[in-house]
């Protein structure tokens, strides 16, 4: 008769992993609208950077925040013109980050003023190309007062993996609709597992 016996150290390895419990744990992480991801380094990216301002150091910009009320005490401001602004259309802006998780929340700070700054703001997000949502704020017309801490865009149920976020500020072909974003940050979760013996 024949008989088949493990080595012991296959033995072991085999009653270790039968042995180990693994446990998934949800992580967000917060990246500020000028700093890289605490965890990978990336950056958002602003385009065209010439329609994005670094607001706190903004001399021209008429949205005038309270800097101890944003995260870090940064944000970006970015401002559409229609085609029949006063000035020329700038066309919208995009910022864009990416980012490997299941789920993302982006905030921004929202005036309430109808004119220096016009608090109108209507932004619209894509992630990996596909339109998922639009955030329209028409502004009750109180000066010099502004939201902080606004989530604009949440969406808790993407497939696990690598996405591309972008935030576009302002509709072309929106007439007469001048779009403001004092973008501050955005949140991304991501699944962490951990292997407890």
């Amino acid at each position: 008769m024949f008989t088949f016996r493990l080595p012991p150290p296959i033995i072991c390895y085999i009653l270790y992993l039968l042995t180990s419990i693994t446990n998934a744990i949800l992580v967000n992480v917060t990246v500020d609208d000028s700093l890289p991801d605490p965890l990978t380094g990336q950056l958002i990216t602003y385009h065209p950077t010439t329609l994005w301002n670094v607001g706190q150091n903004c001399t021209s910009c008429t949205a005038v925040l309270d800097g101890a009320s944003m995260y870090d005490r940064t944000w970006h401001d970015g401002t559409y013109y229609p085609a029949d602004s006063n000035l020329p259309p700038s066309g919208p802006s995009n910022l864009t980050f990416l980012f490997n998780g299941t789920a993302i929340y982006v905030f921004c700070a929202l005036a309430l003023s109808t004119s220096s700054p016009t608090g109108y703001s209507n932004m619209t997000f894509y992630i990996d190309g596909e339109l998922v949502g639009q955030f329209e704020k028409i502004p009750p017309g109180i000066q010099g007062k502004y939201l902080y801490n606004k989530t604009v865009y949440s969406n808790t149920n993407l497939p696990p993996g690598q996405h591309a976020f972008t935030l576009q500020n302002g509709q072309p072909g929106n007439a007469g609709n001048k779009s403001l974003t004092l973008f501050d940050y955005l949140v991304y979760s991501y699944v962490y597992n951990e292997i407890y013996l």
